[in-house]
């Protein structure tokens, strides 16, 4: 027996050899339905596989935008097309197909018919005609490197200059949309004269356009100046006939409509006659008081000869002198009415300072009687201001206006957050940051600021009603699961419940298992939810194991990945041990398309080596 057993040995290892072949050679075929094209042909291989794909899955999302960065920065984003609604949530593969040969085009779509707004930017006048080719071509590319790229459609920039020349070098800025429109360059239609430094009037808006914006060679093409236009001054483009005598603001005696028309209310500097002008004085016409009065001979110069100029000697006194010359101590020059109180008249005398707002309101709305003779109350500000609270702080011992607000107005309080904290409902959170209008303003015209509540649903709804069980929410007080601070922050403790969250479970938003969304309507469910792994998950396996008709996920994989972490082959029937151990998953248990869907054959009832062997 001992002289054969080395020949033995021998045979064993060409067999096992022979077999091992025999299979690579099967596994092959079956691994590779096809060539690559051109762009993948750095894939071809057994041992490219999992570049792409994932060991009994289907290709893997991530690893095709893992190679593909530039189309995984925009995705990521949220621009671009494959971020539209035609295209989120598709795989990759479903448009992209691979395996079909060299030449096969991966990229392929109706240019024709195209829906270029699913890219984020619209094709509108003269772009929807153009051809595709003319935008996207790598001289407008910045990015070197999608630039080497001449198939890609990334990578251009939505700004007009991407494409076209700068007719206006710079000079403009880069937002030509402000002027011009996509349906030919000529004319800016979008352009306001108005809208610049200079807006046209008079004898100006009828002007040819060149008059002021000359056309020269800059930078050895055609350029016509539109930016920095010299009109500070009417002479930077019209001869001064005054040869400066009067400055160089022509705007304060004409206008633009003619130099041979005067302006009526001219804004000549009058100060250097040493009479300035002011109130109603600014907007008189001139000829009112330069109305050529005892004869005089040269325009405008009535009133050389008089020494003191005073509002009697234009203005009759209705006084007849009972007040004195002064009519500045009572009146001023917007008008001989008193509509306001009198500017030199002390009000501390009759013991009663003005501040804040009196100093400012007529005379005649406290004074209703005999003016400024007849007695005043002035001890609370009720004397005078209807309770605009309708009784609402009677109960205080200080219930008088200046408890809260002053003289400056009354939209401002001094009640603050300090004093806030004292009554019934002290706040905090978000409420710090609530307008006091929210809570205290019933309507337009009532503020409410006694007997409004002090619970949360006496101010919000409580959207759980019906939702979610009395136990975990007694008395509709929000606060068992949220807090003044963010609506958004909820502190539940879910090991109350029968499903204790663990791993990623823990992780997850709650909205992700009691929020339902079907045809853009939310729907909560927080009663009644069936705690199996496949009311959630899609049971990718099918009915293999099922038990009593139930899938129990929990026997391979974990909360924390889904993974099968959890799985042991020495449980299953088929133990693994030698080569099995080192064999590929894949080469026992295959992969079956049923209806379009592919799924990995566990349960194969294949234990046998003759099952599987020759």
């Amino acid at each position: 027996m001992r002289l054969y057993l080395p020949y033995l040995k021998v045979y064993q290892h060409w067999i096992t050899i022979i077999i091992g072949c025999f299979f690579v050679s099967l596994s092959s075929a079956q691994i590779s339905p096809g060539k690559l094209t051109k762009a993948h042909t750095n894939l071809e291989g057994i041992g490219n596989c999992t570049q792409c794909h994932e060991l009994g899955a289907k290709i893997s999302e991530q690893k095709c935008l893992s190679c593909h960065q530039p189309l995984k920065t925009r995705i990521n984003q949220n621009k671009g097309f494959h971020v539209s609604k035609d295209v989120k949530g598709k795989q990759c593969i479903s448009c992209h197909s691979e395996h079909h040969g060299l030449n096969f085009e991966m990229v392929r779509f109706d240019k024709k018919n195209f829906n270029h707004n699913l890219t984020g930017y619209e094709l509108k006048g003269a772009h929807k005609s153009v051809d595709c080719a003319q935008c996207h071509q790598p001289s407008h590319i910045s990015d070197v490197k999608l630039k080497l790229n001449s198939d890609t459609y990334l990578g251009l920039n939505p700004s007009c200059v991407s494409c076209h020349d700068d007719y206006h070098q710079k000079t403009l800025g880069n937002d030509c949309a402000q002027c011009h429109n996509t349906e030919k360059f000529k004319p800016a239609v979008g352009f306001d004269h108005g809208k610049t430094d200079f807006p046209l009037t008079g004898a100006h808006i009828g002007l040819d356009c060149a008059l002021c914006h000359k056309t020269d060679i800059k930078n050895g093409k055609e350029f016509q100046h539109f930016a920095n236009v010299n009109h500070k001054n009417c002479n930077a483009c019209h001869n001064d006939p005054h040869h400066g005598d009067f400055g160089t603001d022509c705007r304060s005696c004409h206008s633009t409509e003619s130099f041979s028309k005067m302006k009526s209310t001219a804004a000549f500097n009058h100060s250097l006659t040493g009479f300035v002008l002011e109130g109603k004085h600014k907007t008189i016409d001139c000829k009112k008081c330069h109305d050529n009065r005892a004869g005089t001979q040269q325009a405008y110069s009535e009133f050389a000869g008089v020494k003191d100029i005073t509002c009697l000697t234009c203005h009759e006194d209705v006084h007849e002198s009972k007040l004195g010359p002064d009519c500045r101590s009572c009146h001023d020059q917007q008008s001989f009415s008193i509509k306001g109180s009198l500017p030199d008249f002390d009000h501390v005398l009759t013991g009663y300072t003005l501040t804040g707002k009196h100093i400012t309101v007529d005379c005649r709305m406290c004074h209703t009687q005999a003016y400024m003779t007849a007695p005043l109350r002035h001890d609370a500000c009720a004397a005078c201001h209807k309770d605009y609270h309708e009784g609402d702080f009677l109960h205080l011992a200080q219930n008088d206006c200046n408890a809260c607000h002053s003289t400056d107005g009354f939209t401002e309080s001094s009640f603050d957050f300090e004093r806030h904290n004292k009554t019934a409902f002290p706040l905090n959170g978000a409420h710090l940051a609530t307008p006091c209008i929210a809570c205290h303003r019933e309507n337009k015209d009532r503020w409410r600021f006694k007997d409004i509540g002090n619970q949360c649903v006496d101010c919000h709804e409580n959207i759980h009603v019906g939702y979610i069980s009395e136990k975990y929410l007694p008395n509709n007080d929000c606060r068992a699961c949220h807090d003044n601070h963010a609506w958004s922050s909820i502190h539940f403790e879910h090991s109350q419940t029968h499903f204790k969250l663990e791993g990623q479970h823990d992780k997850t938003s709650c909205v992700s298992c009691h929020l339902k969304v079907k045809d853009d309507f939310s729907t909560q469910q927080f009663i009644g939810l069936n705690q199996q792994c496949t009311t959630c998950h899609d049971n990718i396996h099918g009915n293999q194991f099922e038990d009593n008709g139930i899938t129990d996920c929990k026997k391979c994989h974990g909360f924390e990945a889904w993974d099968r972490s959890q799985f042991n082959h020495d449980n299953a029937r088929f133990r693994l041990e030698g080569a099995h151990l080192k064999a590929q998953c894949h080469q026992c248990h295959p992969t079956e398309t049923t209806n379009g869907v592919r799924k990995v054959i566990y349960k194969t009832g294949k234990i046998e080596c003759t099952d599987c062997h020759l």
